[in-house]
């Protein structure tokens, strides 16, 4: 065969393949990356699983010392924090969420505290203000160590002040207790 038709149709024949791959395995999009590291490291820890071997296995240690340990995520460009009794998914400028992207993060984390966290109530105190993203479910009073929930809050638009926490605090007794 020629090398002016093998060439076309070996180029052909990639870009359907690339085409097909794309549509049969999308890539998730960053927010539901996100969530997905929320749903399989904040609330196992939650739960009482000791999440650190699963990080430190999956990613980077970023900082550690003996209250927190810190990983990056470099699929999603986020930091996963692990502490006794919170677990965050927060991202910083440069790498913070667009306006989109913590959109969409919000209405899954919204499905996520209405499927694992029915009893959790929305806290419309719970907000960063109106120049930001942001929503909580809390339980507890105001400083108690009872206290616990979701939280989510993102400033797409604070220039080099943006980014975002997705936040999961459990209560602070059960950490005590070594319970969590």
């Amino acid at each position: 065969m020629k090398k002016q038709v093998l060439i076309p149709v070996v180029l052909t024949g990639l870009l359907i393949g690339f085409l097909s791959a794309s549509q049969l395995w999308p890539r998730p999009s960053r927010a539901e990356g996100m969530a997905r590291l929320f749903v399989e490291f904040c609330l196992p820890h939650h739960h009482g699983e000791d999440m650190r071997p699963k990080a430190m296995a999956e990613f980077v240690a970023e900082s550690s010392d003996l209250a927190e340990t810190r990983w990056i995520d470099n699929e999603t460009a986020s930091y996963l924090s692990l502490k006794a009794s919170e677990c965050s998914i927060d991202t910083v400028h440069p790498f913070a969420l667009s306006h989109e992207d913590a959109e969409e993060l919000l209405n899954l984390v919204e499905t996520i505290v209405a499927d694992e966290f029915p009893e959790l109530p929305y806290d419309p105190k719970a907000t960063m203000g109106p120049n930001s993203i942001s929503k909580g479910w809390m339980q507890g009073s105001s400083f108690s160590p009872d206290r616990w929930g979701v939280f989510f809050t993102a400033t797409p638009d604070w220039g080099e002040s943006s980014g975002s926490s997705l936040f999961l605090a459990s209560p602070r007794h059960k950490a005590d207790l070594g319970d969590n």
